[in-house]
């Protein structure tokens, strides 16, 4: 009895500890890459690089939002400089000042642009749009507004001498673009599902390979990572792309939803029906057939459970590496042969954003010292009733030499915009009323006058010798 007792104890120790144990292993399981496959892993990691997204503010949204209900003014200014003291010289002269008042409430614009050189305004240009009426002038040129009303546009066109305005229409519709990219949670989860499940479903298991203790390096730093690889060879990438397209062709969610946007946009017949898309699609996938696609390598690199860096290389002839850490973005190209001009071309994208601030900086490096940068400030917010905008757009050359062109604007909004233009026949002439001998003399009066005042202009900057200034 005694004995017996002694087995049953040591039996449900047993299973006590084997139960222990096969918890132990779930959870490893479930939050380790133990017994995962390749292929498991690779997508995983693949998806880690990415999950993070770019960092979301409401600010500009907020902004955009209540310039739709509240009116609102601007005051603009573009300056240039530069790091070559000759060039600076000429840019230090030159602005570009705007003035805006707008009310979309009511359907009202005014802008005003003047461009000066060395404090002198060489050039002003008025914009005005009052209701459905669309209008320029510049006292230099015309005295009065120049104005096409959005209505019967085919006829005024044909009157310009447009032959074929089968693709004009008679009325320009004002686009909402945030409705036109608007895609619902279930079309998202549709799509995503449907077309991944395609790609991955369409990739031989033995494409993917694991190596450890591979080491790369990010922002200086060394680490020895797990990477995960998928090799795809040229005729895979097609068949994985006629695939995509042949299930497109019966997909009626995603199908309904292209000829919706389509409609919105008021394109043919080729993008607004399924038959329409149907045979696009087949000319695509021809084209794909008789495309011989580069062998294409993927290849993530893993540490302590986090995506290092992302690389795709390209028949071993060039390399892109992959950087995204909280939305911080560096995407680097090496040509693998030796054959190109620039052996690395580089883009940084860095992102600084809360509810009142957000700042986006994009740099391009070719080589060691070309560079390409654009720096994009906003401060203020919809609540406080200003945003102060700065666009810094900069090149610098193989010389160290740096042109800089910026613009400073400021928006505020209004309780109401007073003293506003109006467009009457006292003020502005309907291009739409006029005949088409009214309008071709009018057409070709305003080309003489623009080019004699360019003569005027470019011998003031000296562009051409005064001697140059007679219309020919």
């Amino acid at each position: 009895m005694y004995y017996g007792r002694k087995k049953w104890i040591t039996i449900a120790i047993v299973a006590v500890v084997l139960v222990i144990i096969a918890i132990i292993g779930a959870i490893v399981v479930m939050n380790t890459d133990l017994f995962k496959s390749d292929k498991t892993l690779f997508w995983k990691y693949v998806g880690k690089e990415f999950e993070s997204g770019i960092p979301q503010s409401t600010q500009l949204q907020d902004i955009e939002k209540m310039k739709e209900q509240s009116p609102y003014t601007i005051k603009g200014e573009v300056t240039a400089t530069s790091t070559d003291e000759e060039l600076n010289n000429t840019l230090a002269k030159i602005k570009l000042n705007i003035e805006s008042e707008t009310d979309k409430v009511n359907n009202y614009t005014h802008t005003n642009t003047k461009i000066g050189y060395a404090n002198a305004t060489i050039f002003n240009l008025d914009y005005a749009n009052v209701d459905d009426i669309y209008a320029l002038k510049s006292d230099e040129i015309v005295t009065v507004y120049l104005g096409i009303k959005n209505e019967n546009l085919k006829v005024l066109f044909q009157k310009l001498g447009v032959t074929d305005t089968s693709s004009i229409p008679n009325k320009i519709e004002i686009k909402n673009y945030n409705e036109i990219l608007k895609i619902s949670d279930e079309e998202k989860a549709h799509i995503n599902e449907t077309y991944t499940n395609i790609i991955v479903n369409n990739i031989p298991e033995d494409s993917y390979s694991k190596q450890t203790e591979s080491v790369i390096e990010k922002d200086g730093v060394s680490y020895n990572t797990t990477s995960y690889r998928l090799d795809l060879a040229g005729t895979e990438i097609s068949n994985i792309l006629v695939n995509v397209l042949n299930t497109l062709k019966t997909d009626s969610i995603t199908l309904n939803l292209i000829t919706t946007k389509a409609k919105m946009l008021e394109l043919n017949d080729e993008y607004t029906t399924v038959d329409g898309i149907n045979s696009a699609i087949d000319d695509m996938i021809e084209e794909i057939q008789n495309t011989e696609f580069t062998d294409t390598s993927f290849v993530v690199y893993s540490y302590k459970g986090e995506t290092i860096a992302t690389e795709i290389l390209f028949r071993n002839e060039q390399k892109m590496t992959i950087y995204n850490e909280q939305g911080n973005i560096k995407v680097v190209v090496e040509d693998l042969t030796g054959n190109s001009e620039y052996g690395v071309i580089s883009m940084n994208v860095a992102y600084a954003i809360t509810s009142t601030h957000s700042n986006i900086n994009i740099k391009l490096a070719a080589g060691e010292k070309d560079t390409i940068e654009l720096d994009i400030t906003n401060t203020g917010s919809a609540t406080q009733g200003n945003l102060q905008t700065l666009y810094d757009f900069t090149v610098t050359d193989e010389n160290d030499k740096a042109t800089s062109i910026a613009y400073n604007q400021t928006l505020e909004f209004v309780s109401e915009i007073e003293n506003k233009e109006v467009l009457d026949e006292t003020n502005c002439a309907i291009l739409n009323d006029y005949s088409q001998e009214q309008l071709s003399s009018l057409m070709q009066a305003l080309v003489n006058q623009i080019v004699l005042v360019y003569n005027q202009k470019a011998q003031m900057l000296g562009i051409i010798p005064a001697s140059n200034g007679v219309v020919q």
